[in-house]
């Protein structure tokens, strides 16, 4: 003689038993997909060309950037980085970056992990 009662609770112990093993399975898998990188948010503001050639931006708000991680651009070609002046090593909220031999109209581009963060024409 079966009892009806004893096969709901084993079939709910066994429900139960699965509930606990998946979560966690599909939690820590969830938790190791790497985020893609995302794209810095910075509000710089440029400078006027000075008499030598500097030109500065300045760093008014938003992600803070390696220094490794800047790229300048003049004229659509990159500029060495030994012509990039910044005191610290990352650009962040009060810093000043600086360029040398620049040009009234040239066009400058600050590039971060190929995506452009700002573009101006450099004036006196």
């Amino acid at each position: 003689m079966k009892d009806p009662g004893v096969s709901s609770v084993v079939s709910e112990v066994l429900l139960i038993a699965l509930v606990l093993i998946l979560v966690p399975i599909v939690t820590i898998s969830l938790m190791n997909q790497v985020p893609e990188d995302r794209i810095p948010t910075v509000t710089i503001q440029m400078g006027p060309l000075n008499d030598t050639g500097y030109l500065f931006f300045y760093h008014k708000g938003g992600d803070w950037i390696k220094k490794e991680n800047v790229q300048i651009f003049r004229n659509g070609y990159k500029i060495d980085s030994a012509r990039i002046f910044l005191k610290n090593q990352t650009f962040d909220l009060g810093d000043t970056l600086g360029v040398s031999d620049m040009s009234d109209g040239d066009k400058v581009s600050i590039v971060t992990k190929n995506s452009v963060i700002f573009t101006g024409i450099a004036k006196k």
